[in-house]
C-alpha cells in the first residue's frame, strides 16, 4: 500500500510540474534567435544543437548524468536487498 501511494504521489507531482509553463513563448523565440546568431562565434561549433548541449549547458548535462547514475545504483541496490530491512 505504501508503494502505491508513493507512486501515485510521484505521478501527480510529475503532471503538476509539466502543467506549468516555465518559459513564455516570446522569451523562447528570443533565446532561440540568440543561439542561432551567436553559437558559432561563441563556441566554434558549426552545429547549433551541439553548441547548446556541450558548451552552454555542460554542467547541467554532467549533473543530469550523475543523477541518472545514482538512481540506477540505488535501484540495483534495493532490488538485490529487498528483504533486508
Amino acid at each position: 500500500m505504501r508503494r502505491k501511494s508513493i507512486a501515485i504521489y510521484l505521478i501527480l507531482l510529475f503532471f503538476l510540474c509539466i502543467s506549468f509553463d516555465i518559459i513564455p513563448i516570446d522569451n523562447a523565440t528570443d533565446v532561440l534567435n540568440y543561439y542561432i546568431k551567436n553559437s558559432y562565434r561563441e563556441t566554434g561549433s558549426i552545429n547549433v544543437v551541439t553548441s547548446i548541449y556541450l558548451n552552454y549547458r555542460v554542467f547541467d548535462t554532467i549533473f543530469e548524468t550523475l543523477l541518472l547514475l545514482i538512481s540506477i545504483i540505488g535501484i540495483i541496490y534495493f532490488s538485490r536487498h529487498e528483504g533486508d530491512y
